[in-house]
Order: structure tokens, then C-alpha cells, then sequence
């Protein structure tokens, strides 16, 4: 029963809490945690990506060994794919960083970043630092080292190029570096007015049979091992079952995974630390002797745990009060720091303390005046008196003291002006544009951390027992329905309304071209009023003569349309349309967006409210696209920016005689890998060319396809791909339709395109096919498998690779010009 019910804890508290907001413990959960406090070890996992760490190994050593694990991810993802929805770059940056805090709320370890953005694939590691910048991002990880203080640090890859993503060499390669320079005093010295130097005493690679061509080849006798497939009575559940459940947090990458029980060795290749070591702790004393007044706090420690008891946690109050007396005065250090924050969450748990700050709304912005509500439950019989809470963003002190009798709820509510200048609640990391390669954050002590603070919060202060005790409860917003029950998700401060653009980008095909461009202005409170503006690229003109862009009295979450007529002038390229309101003296000029997933708290991201404007020659045949669904993507809405009127299909339940009514059908990215129907349908694809149709398939993976012939005619899927977006383009045919008509398409279609030329390519294919392209990373092999177009009945079939869902929402011109050929009909001889 234990087991059952500490599972539900961890899955409601990830999938529907705040992550500050912490629901009280069972007494087994305490009896662990107090046993954790008895080991000073730290150790450091460090990776690239969010799900490249060992969640097992972590799940082990922070609940197994009971030392505190932390894993550093290099990037927040924003390079990768998405399987759960549309969001790309940014957005799917902030959703990998809440599933990486979800999984470390189920494994227990920390969670830290360094600036440097997730590109997309990269093949070698000097790709990786030559847009990064190399001594930037290890001066992240020697900051990160320097601040938790590991004793030990443990890579996921090794540093030998070409076995792998240039990002995970280029991990390795970072935090070898920075094992040997976070204790140098000459290295990053303008960190050290903030943080010590520290030098960890040992790193390790934890290898597998993975890094090797040949499991043969993998001789595990080289290796210093440790079982990290023990199983926990306390928590009730082993730590490869708490691997499996953390793991299966990172949903947007389609890695859930069945828990598994028994034996699981690791493997560990010896790097740098004392020599003639067998084991992978040796050496590292994990006790509190090395500390001043080490002994006293051990022996209290002992103690406390020996007199534990199960049905009355809060007789261990006292004694957990003691302990936090003898820690406080030790030297500053990360394991004070953490142990004290332990020992503070340790008494409340023991005294079953639950708090509730909270509003009945999601948002709030500068210049509102709130109602929140304070609750507080005593779930013991220790004596705790409530002193203060002080909001102190806002300098604002809650009218609010008294005893907490037991089990009996203190709810107070209290009005609350947020100051005119209270700044929003955007992800730090994005509130500067970032540098190619590298997010810009200007606060040093910001850097490293994985999510903001809470928009607000309050100190709230007991007295327990005749001790005093502050910590501070988020302000959230709390709410409930008939599916979930009580929901708790973060409150964000946020303008009173969002600027939003129907497309991302418009295309405009020639000087003078005259084009609607939609904009919608959404209150997000209550009686918003204003006047939209533009701020025009130079030489292009708005016709706002037969605009009111005025709007009153907006009620919150409706919305105001403005159709504004664009002219174009001015040199082909893209430029920004910008957008902004007045409200009350305050310029607005941001755009709101919404993440929201069940595994997850609720997101946001501000972006500037605007909007690409692109003036390229582009030519389009056919009028009418179908479009089936993939794994998320944007390139129907620069279909529809295009001219073309696009529908998506439900390829189950279609006929091939409704399929006859469009010019050209196009499946999203992945679509085969993720669209059961078409995996089962996909032959009246088939017959749909054979009239006449043209299909175009975006590329796919051949992780979990089935192994099934989906294509006309013969093709093999392959990982080969073209990272460097500027690598040059030969033209194979270059007399080919796809390269005439009805654009003629030339080496400067290739310029300006963005994070790659193209991904998973076929490496061989049916002599049907006619290869159009060829390309290649420098010092890499030909590639010729980026765009291949078969001729099929009347019709026509196109596999690409190219990247299309990146380029275009970029407003890369020539990615508009080429897609347009590759859905024209067939020419006429």
C-alpha cells in the first residue's frame, strides 16, 4: 500500500502543482530524508541535452547511496524535435525544462543549465564551440561546479569525436576542462567576488556497450562498476522504477519507458582524481567528521534517527532544530547551505505543515489590485504560533499572526496592489535577444539556474517549539474541476493583453503587392482599453485610413481583430512588422504565449508582438493543399501565407475521390512515425499520384516505423543530414522541374537558411527516384538523399529531408520558392 500511495504523491505533485508548492510527506519519505542528512557526498552528472542524463544512475546515488546528485544539461533542448505538439525552438526549450524538473521531482537530484542554445544537430565538437563559444559555456560549468561544490563528476559521453552529437563530445570536453580550472583562482576570476574556487576530487565517464561499434568490443572488465538496481523499502519502489517514471517525464521526446527491477551495473572509465581506485566513492568521505563540530552533529544525527517515530514525526522537531543550531555554525559552503534547507523542509513535513498562498486567477499584471488567500494547516501537536508574512517584492506585510492549533485551518484573505513597475514573469533566458549559439543573460548569478523564481511570493515565519522558522510559499493560483479536482499552477505577472499576428510570416511576391495582414489584440483582464500602432519597415505603407484601431472596454479573454492592408516596397528579403498598444501611458508591444500540458505547469513566453515580412519572387501553381497531421509543425500556416488554401485531412476516413480535389497532399514531419491511419491508409496515397496528385512526404525516422514498404517504390531511411546551414547546394538535374518551374531556383534560394539544410535522409532508394541535390558537412562524404522526386502514374511522389519546418516560420525566401516548386503539378510537355 506504501508503495501505491508514494507514487501518487510524486505523480500529483508533477502533474498538477507548482513546482514551489509542496504537499506534506509520509513519515517513511521523512525517515529517508533524515537519513540523507547523515552523507556530505555531491556529485555532479553532467550531459548536453535535457533527457540525455542517467536517470537511473541519479535515481541511485541520490536515493540508493543518499548523496545529493545534480545533473547539468548543457542546452534546454530548444534544437530538437517535439512529438506532443507544435512548439519549436523557444518553446519547446521552456517544455524540455519543465520535464527535466519533473523528472529531478521524482529522482530527487537538482536541476542546472548553461546559456548555450540547442542549435540542432551537430557532428564534431569544434561545429558545437565555433557557435556556442567555447570559453563562455565552460565558464558556465566551472560557475556551476564552483556553486555545488560536487565531490565527484561523472559525464554521460566521452571525448572522442564522431561517436556521437558534436553537443555531447563537446559536454565531456567542457567538463573535463572544467574539473581541472574551477579550483584555479586564474580561471574566470570575476566569478570569485561571488563564489569560492573548488576542485572536485574525481571524474569519471559512465560508459556502456552503447559507445561501442560492437558489443564485443565492450570489455567490462576495464571499468569500475556499481549497482544501481537496489530497491528502497522506506520509498517503497527501486531505483530503476524511479528511473523509469523520471525518464518517461521527457514526453516531448517520446522517451517514456517501462520500469524495470533487479541488478543494473554501471560502468565508470577512470578520467582524472587519485590514481589505483576500484571503486567509484573510494576515497570521498561521506561522513561529517571533516567538518568542524562534525562529530556533535553526527552524533545528533544518529540520534535523531534512532528515535524516529513513525506514527509521531513531530517529537523529531526539537532535535532537527538542534542539528540546524550546530550546522548554522559552520563555514558557508553548498553542503550547509542544502543540509539547512533540508533540515527546514524536514520540520515542516514532520509537523505535517501544509500553505497555500493563493488567487482565483492565472494572471495578473503591474498596477492590478489582487485578492489572495493565505491558508494554514497544523497537522501535529507541535506547539507552532504564526509571527509574520511579508510579501516582499510588493514591501507589503500581511495582517496575519496567531497560533496554529491542531488540525484546524487558518485562512485569512488579504487585497494587494502590484506596483505599476513590477516587471513580467518571462523565462530569464529569454528576456534578451540571444546570440547565435548562446542565450544573453547579463546577471551572473542567474546563470545556471533552470527556471525563474516565483512571480511573487511571501516569507512566512513561525515559531515551532520556541524556534524560529521562515520559508517562503509562491503565490499561485488554485482552481478546480469535475475531471482533475484541485488544480495548483503558477501565477504569472503578465500585460493586460496580447498582441498576436495570425501568421507568423506574410509573403509578399512583388513591389506594390498590397496583402491583409490580421492582427488580434486579446484582453487578458478585464476592461482593456486602447489604439493599435505599427511600425512599418522602411519604404512599406499601411493604408489605416479605413482602420479604427481603436478598441474599448475589452472583457478578458476576448479578442479584437484588425485587418490592415500591407504594402510592399523596398529591396526582396524579410523584414519585421512591429505592433504595439498604449494603455494608461504604458506601451504594450508583446505577444502572450500559452504552453500548457498535463505533465507540466502552465507556461508562458513574451515575444515581441511582430511579424516577418518577406518580398520574395515567388510563383505558385495549384490552389488547394491537403495536409496530414504529423508530429507538429508550422508549415501549413506558410502554405496559407503563400496563397494556398489549405485543409487538413483525416486520411482514415477520406476517399480517394476526395482526395482528387487537391492540387497537392504533404505529410507533416514524422507523420508515418506518429499517424497510425497512414501507416494503415497510406496506399490510397498510391492511387491519388496515379491520377494525377503530387505527394510530398517530409521527413521521418526509422525509430519505431514499422517495417513496412509506405513508399511507391523502394527507399532506406538513414540519420544522414546536413547540419551546417551554410554548406553549398549542387544541383544534380539542375534542368529538373523542381529546380524551373515555376520558380527558377539558384544558389541564392540557399542563403540565409537556419540551423540545418536537412535531416534523416534516404541512402538508398529505387532507381524510379531522381536525386536533385547533393551536399555535405565539411570533411563528410557526398550526400544526395536531401530531396528525391519519382514520377508515379500521372502524378508525381517527393521524400525530403530538407527542413522545411524550420525555414519557413524563419521567412527564409528561396525555402518558399523551392516548396513551391516541389508541390506544382507535373508541367505540361
Amino acid at each position: 500500500m506504501r508503495y501505491i500511495l508514494t507514487l501518487s504523491i510524486l505523480i500529483f505533485s508533477v502533474n498538477f502543482s507548482n513546482a514551489q508548492v509542496k504537499e506534506p510527506v509520509a513519515a517513511s519519505e521523512i525517515l529517508h530524508q533524515m537519513k540523507k542528512l547523515q552523507n556530505t557526498t555531491r556529485v555532479l552528472y553532467v550531459a548536453a541535452h535535457p533527457d540525455d542524463e542517467n536517470t537511473r544512475l541519479i535515481a541511485y546515488v541520490e536515493n540508493g547511496k543518499r548523496f545529493d546528485a545534480a545533473y547539468l544539461s548543457l542546452t534546454r533542448g530548444d534544437g530538437g524535435q517535439n512529438v506532443i505538439g507544435p512548439e519549436l525552438r523557444e518553446g519547446l526549450g521552456l517544455i524540455r525544462t519543465q520535464e527535466l524538473l519533473a523528472a529531478r521531482q521524482i529522482d530527487g537530484g537538482k536541476q542546472f543549465f548553461t546559456r548555450a542554445n540547442d542549435f540542432g544537430y551537430s557532428k564534431n565538437p569544434d561545429e558545437t564551440f565555433n557557435k556556442w563559444g567555447k570559453e563562455e559555456v565552460l565558464s558556465d560549468v566551472v560557475w556551476t561546479i564552483r556553486n555545488f561544490q560536487p565531490d565527484l563528476i561523472i559525464t554521460r559521453f566521452n571525448q572522442t569525436p564522431g561517436i556521437t552529437h558534436g553537443h555531447h563530445t563537446a559536454s565531456a570536453i567542457l567538463a573535463n576542462e572544467a574539473f581541472e580550472l574551477a579550483g584555479d583562482e586564474n580561471a574566470f576570476p570575476e566569478q570569485l567576488k561571488l563564489v569560492n574556487t573548488w576542485q572536485p576530487k574525481k571524474i569519471y565517464w559512465n560508459t556502456s556497450s552503447w559507445f561501442f561499434r560492437r558489443n564485443e568490443d565492450f570489455d567490462r572488465s576495464k571499468y569500475v562498476t556499481e549497482n544501481a538496481g537496489g530497491y528502497s523499502p522506506l520509498l517503497g519502489i527501486s531505483y530503476t522504477e524511479m528511473a523509469a517514471l523520471s525518464r518517461s517525464r521527457h514526453k516531448s521526446q517520446a522517451f517514456g519507458t517501462a520500469g524495470s527491477r533487479g541488478d543494473e551495473i554501471e560502468y565508470f572509465e577512470y578520467w582524472d582524481g587519485p590514481e589505483d581506485e576500484k571503486e567509484l566513492f573510494e576515497g570521498i568521505d561521506s561522513s561529517w567528521d571533516k567538518y568542524k563540530n562534525g562529530k556533535a552533529i553526527q552524533k545528533a544525527l544518529d540520534k535523531l534517527i534512532a528515535d524516529f517515530k513513525v506514527n509521531q514525526p513531530e517529537a523529531s522537531i526539537d532535535k532537527l532544530f538542534e542539528i540546524k543550531g550546530l550546522i548554522e555554525k559552520l563555514d558557508d559552503s553548498a553542503v550547509k547551505t542544502d543540509k539547512l534547507e533540508a533540515i527546514n523542509e524536514l520540520i515542516l513535513n514532520c509537523a505535517g505543515l501544509y500553505h497555500l498562498l493563493y488567487h482565483d486567477n492565472q494572471y495578473a499584471s503591474p498596477g492590478d489590485n489582487l485578492n489572495i488567500n493565505l491558508e494554514l494547516v497544523n497537522r501535529s501537536s507541535a506547539s507552532i504560533e504564526l509571527v509574520s508574512v511579508n510579501m516582499e517584492a510588493i514591501k507589503e506585510s500581511l495582517s496575519i499572526s496567531g497560533k496554529l492549533e491542531n488540525n484546524q485551518v487558518k485562512l485569512k484573505s488579504f487585497s494587494l496592489k502590484i506596483p505599476e513597475d513590477f516587471p513580467y514573469s518571462n523565462p530569464y533566458w529569454l528576456d534578451d535577444p540571444s546570440a547565435n549559439g548562446l542565450y544573453k543573460v547579463e546577471d551572473q548569478e542567474l546563470i545556471g539556474k533552470a527556471e525563474n523564481e516565483p512571480s511573487m511570493k511571501a516569507e512566512v515565519t513561525l515559531n515551532i517549539n520556541g524556534n524560529s522558522l521562515s520559508f517562503q510559499s509562491p503565490l499561485s493560483y488554485k482552481s478546480s474541476d469535475r475531471i482533475n479536482g484541485e488544480i495548483i499552477q503558477p501565477l504569472y505577472i503578465i500585460p493586460p493583453l496580447s498582441i498576436e499576428f495570425d501568421e507568423e510570416v506574410s509573403i509578399f511576391t512583388s513591389k506594390g503587392q498590397e496583402k491583409e495582414v490580421s492582427i488580434n489584440v486579446k484582453a487578458l483582464k478585464d476592461n482593456v482599453s486602447g489604439e493599435l500602432e505599427l511600425d512599418l519597415p522602411k519604404g512599406w505603407k499601411a493604408d489605416l485610413k479605413q482602420n479604427d484601431l481603436s478598441f474599448q472596454n475589452l472583457v478578458k479573454n476576448s479578442s479584437k481583430e484588425f485587418k490592415i492592408k500591407i504594402t510592399a516596397n523596398g529591396n526582396e528579403g524579410k523584414f519585421d512588422l512591429k505592433a504595439f498598444i498604449k494603455v494608461n501611458d504604458k506601451t504594450i508591444d508583446k505577444s502572450v504565449q500559452e504552453i500548457q500540458y498535463e505533465h507540466i505547469p502552465n507556461q508562458i513566453i513574451l515575444r515581441d508582438a511582430q511579424q516577418k515580412l518577406v518580398l520574395a519572387d515567388v510563383k505558385i501553381k495549384g490552389e488547394k493543399i491537403g495536409y496530414i497531421e504529423g508530429a507538429g509543425d508550422a508549415v501549413d500556416e506558410a502554405l496559407q501565407a503563400m496563397g494556398y488554401q489549405v485543409d487538413f485531412i483525416d486520411i482514415e476516413k477520406i476517399t480517394v475521390e476526395e482526395l482528387n480535389k487537391y492540387d497537392a497532399i504533404i505529410a507533416g514531419i514524422r507523420a508515418y512515425n506518429v499517424n497510425a491511419a497512414l501507416q494503415v491508409h497510406y496506399g490510397k496515397m498510391n492511387e491519388y499520384m496515379n491520377s494525377g496528385g503530387v505527394y510530398m512526404v517530409q521527413y521521418n525516422t526509422t525509430y519505431s516505423l514499422p517495417d513496412t514498404d509506405f513508399w511507391p517504390f523502394p527507399l532506406s531511411l538513414s540519420r544522414d543530414r546536413i547540419t551546417v546551414e551554410e554548406s553549398s547546394m549542387e544541383f544534380l538535374n539542375p534542368d529538373h522541374p523542381t529546380l524551373n518551374y515555376p520558380n527558377k531556383i539558384t544558389n541564392n534560394d540557399f542563403e540565409g537558411w537556419v540551423q540545418e539544410r536537412g535531416l534523416y535522409f534516404p541512402n538508398k532508394w529505387d532507381k524510379n527516384y531522381i536525386p536533385i541535390l547533393a551536399g555535405n558537412d565539411p570533411g563528410e562524404s557526398e550526400k544526395k538523399g536531401a530531396l528525391l522526386v519519382a514520377d508515379y502514374g500521372k502524378g508525381k511522389f517527393v521524400y525530403t529531408g530538407l527542413s522545411f519546418f524550420r525555414e519557413l516560420p524563419a521567412g527564409v525566401p528561396g525555402a518558399y520558392r523551392l516548396l513551391a516548386n516541389i508541390i506544382a503539378p507535373k508541367p505540361v510537355e
